[in-house]
């Protein structure tokens, strides 16, 4: 199975998506859904009409530089064989001061295969593609060459991966699934060879000791990846575009980031200058919040110039309409037309001709792309 947008997500998404059956697969419909880290609102986005979410983001991870996280999921009422989820952050390498033993990862190969058998276990990855517009365009793997050092007896390389993986894995009651995740991350490789360094002991000195002329070769690797995004469903279901539109939908609420900005700074200003520069490297090079978001976007795009903010939607894949209060709402671009229906929730569809009360007997109106 490559990675062609496969399937029509039939079954129980086209129930929740889609019209009766002279009218299937016309659209999507979601509502909207907000994560709360402690009693602050951080990120607002959309899922599927009719689907449960559970989860959100929280402090206390010894292994993240900055000690909060995400675990969030959104899944389908009939037991979740549908569902999105937002993967947390991670950290390899030891750090044993607070008290983080991450096991080393030395690819996002590694790191996409790790999640995955958080998520599935048992599931076996099937393909892969880069991802380069997770991070902001640029060819992936790329090179960090600030970090690289390359000298007798010791060379260090770090560079920056962006990517997604299809899993094949079953479902406790032996259905075949199908599952996607996409993450980002850095990563840095160093390799110590005291004897390409010239290093030899003296035997003379250790009289009876069998010892090594040199310590043997190393390899260490450190590093790591920013949230991730994962989309499950049974084979042949799972439609990628419907879960690309989900995953751009989330996007950071001012108050949340600009709480975060100052998180960060006072973290910055009390490590280390090396471990400022790191985590500086990282914030620069991570284009997306949890690989989703476009860096430098925020909820007030709305209201700054149009020709910007236009550029900003064709990045992310998004447009802006006015929903029925007069409010900018940022929808995914692949659907021609957009409605906000009586309950409140959205329906996304290509069919010119789509009627609210035909297909859900409810009141809706039609939303106008924002001027």
């Amino acid at each position: 199975m490559g990675f062609s947008r496969v399937g029509a997500f039939l079954g129980l998404l086209t129930a929740i998506f889609a019209p009766p059956a002279d009218a299937q697969e016309s659209g999507l419909r979601v509502t909207p859904v907000t994560l709360m880290h402690a009693e602050m609102p951080a990120l607002r986005g959309f899922v599927p009409a009719g689907w449960t979410a559970r989860g959100g983001l929280g402090w206390g991870d010894r292994c993240i530089s900055y000690g909060y996280n995400i675990d969030w999921q959104a899944v389908s009422p009939d037991g979740g064989r549908y569902g999105v989820a937002l993967l947390p952050a991670l950290a390899w390498g030891q750090n044993e001061l607070a008290g983080c033993r991450q096991r080393p990862l030395a690819s996002l190969r590694e790191v996409l295969e790790q999640q995955a058998q958080t998520l599935w276990p048992g599931a076996r990855l099937i393909d892969f593609r880069p991802r380069p517009d997770l991070a902001g365009g640029q060819a992936v793997p790329s090179e960090l060459p600030g970090l690289g050092l390359d000298s007798p007896g010791l060379s260090m390389r770090a560079w920056l991966d962006a990517g997604e993986a299809m899993f094949a894995f079953s479902a406790p009651d032996g259905q075949e699934m199908r599952g996607a995740i996409l993450v980002s991350g850095t990563f840095s490789e160093t390799r110590l060879d005291p004897a390409a360094g010239g290093l030899q002991i003296d035997m003379t000195q250790f009289p009876g000791l069998q010892l090594p002329l040199a310590p043997p070769a190393q390899t260490f690797h450190t590093g790591g990846s920013e949230w991730g995004f994962a989309t499950w469903a049974p084979a042949g279901h799972l439609d990628l575009t419907i879960s690309e539109a989900i995953r751009k939908s989330f996007i950071p609420t001012a108050e949340w980031s600009e709480a975060m900005a100052r998180h960060h700074a006072a973290i910055d200003a009390r490590i280390a200058q090396g471990n400022a520069e790191r985590a500086a490297i990282r914030r620069q090079t991570s284009t997306e919040i949890a690989g989703m978001i476009t860096a430098g976007y925020n909820e007030r795009m709305a209201t700054a110039d149009r020709g910007y903010r236009e550029h900003i939607e064709a990045v992310r894949g998004m447009e802006t309409y006015l929903d029925t209060a007069g409010q900018p709402v940022q929808l995914d671009y692949t659907y021609r037309h957009a409605w906000q229906l009586a309950d409140g929730s959205y329906f996304l569809t290509n069919d010119p001709g789509f009627d609210p009360h035909t297909v859900f007997n409810m009141d809706g109106r039609q939303l106008q792309i924002a001027p």
